[in-house]
């Protein structure tokens, strides 16, 4: 089990190349001395240690770390582990799904990057354990990035601070997070933000970082936040990240679940059913894929099929039966049947 994760990130969007630490707690469940970490070959691990242990036979091959422990570690302890890389990350041409970085610059030329992964895991972006089952129960994120920008990830922003070139945003989530949901979003970033009264008797922030210039665009999206929650709290229930925020950020790809920071590249097109489909199909997956998370990735349906049929829902809740009908028949004849949904196997990314 991964018991947390601490990350720092040290981004250079000029050169599109980042270092990185990055620590990881793991609980050990039996006594082993062979451990794997995944970390992509875009990155040369410069290096890595162990709190209460000697490493050995350190190698890192096609996206893999291998070591080994001098002596066993036993059943029931934690090792801990740091790890010192850089390199230039893979660029995804597609995000999310076919993930990596997005490096792109605004209008005015300032830097607007992101990180989205899906198909290919978390090993993209930093050293992890790539498996939906590992989900660290506290997350530490610290991200370097040139003075003037903006960092925005998952959880609550506990720290910020300046030196002569360069802003850092420390972000803590102290509930599980899914691992491909963990995302880092730089750029000349500002924000909106509320507090939104659960009809569960919580109050939890509501963030919207967006790109400077977009301020009135924002504001008119900002305030679909509300009614999306009302139908999610009324119809699924409680919003799962509570203690945290429901966040959101422009980016520069259309779409991704990043726990308590969700992507939105819609431009803010109006949607066909009077309501942005996208940002409510990003704000399904905080409960079916953030909240509830497959066990393996053969299992994606539950993220993916429950996350799209709220869209007709939230289309039945506005306008009636007539909406939700349209929208179901859009969806069906979309069906191509080519594979099967599950294919009872284990299913590797």
């Amino acid at each position: 089990e991964l018991a947390k994760s601490h990350m720092f990130f040290d981004v250079n969007p000029e050169t599109r190349s980042v270092k990185g630490t990055t620590t990881l707690t793991l609980k050990v469940k039996q006594r082993q001395s062979s451990f794997v970490i995944d970390l992509d070959n875009n990155y040369q691990l410069t290096k890595m240690q162990a709190e209460t242990a000697e490493l050995t036979d350190i190698s890192h091959k096609n996206g893999i770390i291998r070591f080994n422990t001098a002596e066993p570690v036993v059943a029931g302890s934690t090792l801990t582990l740091t790890i010192d890389y850089e390199g230039q990350p893979h660029t995804a041409l597609n995000a999310p799904w076919e993930g990596g970085y997005v490096w792109e610059t605004t209008e005015s030329g300032k830097a607007w990057v992101a990180t989205a992964v899906l198909g290919e895991g978390c090993d993209l972006i930093w050293p992890c354990l790539d498996h939906p089952i590992f989900e660290p129960e506290q997350t530490d994120i610290i991200i370097r990035v040139p003075k003037g920008l903006v960092a925005a990830s998952n959880g609550v922003l506990v720290d910020k601070s300046e030196g002569d070139d360069w802003s850092e945003y420390h972000w803590r989530s102290q509930q599980r997070q899914n691992n491909y949901g963990i995302a880092l979003n730089i750029g000349p970033f500002e924000k909106l933000e509320a507090t939104y009264k659960s009809r569960y008797g919580h109050n939890f922030p509501l963030v919207f970082y967006y790109l400077e210039g977009n301020k009135e665009q924002a504001e008119k999206l900002f305030q679909a936040f509300y009614r999306q929650l009302d139908f999610y709290e009324d119809v699924i229930g409680p919003y799962p990240f509570y203690a945290e925020k429901m966040g959101v950020v422009e980016t520069p790809h259309k779409g991704m679940e990043h726990q308590t920071i969700n992507a939105y590249g819609e431009n803010y097109k109006p949607g066909r059913y009077g309501f942005d489909g996208l940002l409510q199909h990003e704000l399904a997956h905080e409960w079916f894929g953030n909240q509830i998370t497959n066990t393996d990735w053969d299992h994606m349906w539950l993220h993916e099929g429950f996350g799209t049929y709220m869209q007709p829902l939230y289309g039945q809740y506005l306008h009636g039966d007539a909406t939700y009908h349209a929208m179901m028949y859009g969806s069906r004849i979309g069906i191509r049947n080519e594979y099967p949904i599950v294919s009872n196997k284990p299913m590797s990314e």
